[in-house]
């Protein structure tokens, strides 16, 4: 008979194995050491767009920081002829990779790649959205993918990212300085507490003709993390964001985007609305301001709503986006000093302030 001990050898002989073939068939079939594995091209197609390749993704990000654990997130990678640098575009909350397709329209002539965050899109079972906080592990694992991809590991690789999409991309690139040579964000928050507190105080509710506040604001903000109180708050907060948190599993968690900024220092292009009713300017000043960067530029405009740049004034949107890339691209942001914070006015861009050092110029 085969005693215990043998058994349990043979076992654990078993499971070497078996671990050491999925090892090999990551190294072969991924085309990366197993080691460095964070995404897997599944499909591709020649024929989708033309003058372009188009590769369908799965990416394995972390599932939480100090885990070994990893989740599968879908992703797509268009690919044009001629393409000088690629764009990792990074969505908002209660959106998907098919919803933000049409931003790669910004960046007809680079690499561009869209995914789905956790609990998002495609493949959700077991996830929860964290607002950014574990989201960072997705952007990174594009990123990564994007960096060794054979055919894009040597050009320029920038993120485009919106709302929580740009938290996220804030995030990663805090733990990662290497990910990214440059960050369009548009509408970042600063903090999870003032997310919250906005939406309290945008809350109200009528009774008899009358309008009121939610009641025992000040308790809900200090105590929103713990588990029950948090519950609470993001069944309110549904009524004002719309957030239907019913169908994406989320937990919110402390996060400071505007700390981890600081250990940002690749250019920086950051777009807000200043009619957002979710995220103040002040709060994306602050992002703005803390961030490292030696070269950084913040365009406040008339946009309506969260997120409205785009819809409100898609040409100069386009335009301006298009120069900072095209910037970005070619270098010459490398050695670059330049704070500039633009504000549109009524009708049109009215001024532009330049700081740089003590000085302050205004343009008309």
């Amino acid at each position: 008979m085969i005693s215990q001990v043998r058994i349990r050898r043979l076992g654990m002989l078993g499971v070497i194995m078996l671990s050491a073939a999925f090892f090999a068939y990551l190294q072969g079939d991924f085309g990366f050491g197993a080691s460095d594995v964070f995404g897997t091209i599944i499909s591709k197609d020649e024929a989708a767009i033309r003058g372009a390749t188009v590769e369908n993704v799965v990416l394995y990000p972390k599932k939480m920081e100090h885990s070994r654990e990893r989740i599968m997130r879908k992703a797509v990678l268009v690919r044009p002829e001629g393409a000088t640098a690629t764009v990792l575009i990074s969505h908002g909350y209660m959106c998907t990779k098919e919803d933000i397709a049409f931003l790669r329209s910004l960046f007809p002539n680079h690499n561009s790649m869209i995914f789905d965050m956790r609990a998002h899109g495609e493949n959700t079972e077991g996830q929860y959205c964290t607002f950014g906080r574990d989201e960072a592990f997705d952007v990174m694992a594009a990123a990564q993918f994007l960096r060794n991809h054979p055919e894009l590991k040597e050009k320029p690789l920038f993120v485009y990212g919106f709302s929580m999409g740009a938290v996220a991309a804030i995030e990663a690139q805090a733990k990662d300085k290497s990910l990214f040579d440059g960050m369009i964000l548009d509408c970042p928050f600063d903090t999870t507490e003032n997310i919250v507190k906005m939406g309290l105080d945008n809350l109200k509710f009528s009774l008899f003709g009358y309008e009121f506040t939610v009641p025992g604001r000040s308790f809900l903000q200090k105590y929103v993390f713990h588990p029950y109180v948090q519950s609470f708050v993001k069944t309110m907060l549904k009524t004002v964001a719309k957030m239907d948190t019913k169908t994406i599993r989320s937990f919110m968690y402390p996060l400071y985007p505007a700390e981890s900024v600081k250990k940002i220092s690749v250019p920086l292009f950051i777009i807000h609305c200043k009619n957002d009713k979710k995220v103040t300017v002040s709060a994306v000043k602050r992002v703005y301001k803390n961030a490292a960067s030696s070269y950084k530029k913040l365009w406040i405009t008339n946009g309506r709503r969260h997120f409205d740049s785009f819809f409100y004034n898609p040409e100069s949107y386009r335009r301006r986006v298009a120069k900072f890339a095209q910037k970005l691209v070619t270098g010459q942001l490398d050695e670059k000093k330049k704070h500039k914070i633009i504000q549109d006015g009524e009708q049109k861009t009215v001024s532009v302030h330049l700081h740089v050092g003590h000085d302050v110029v205004k343009e008309q």
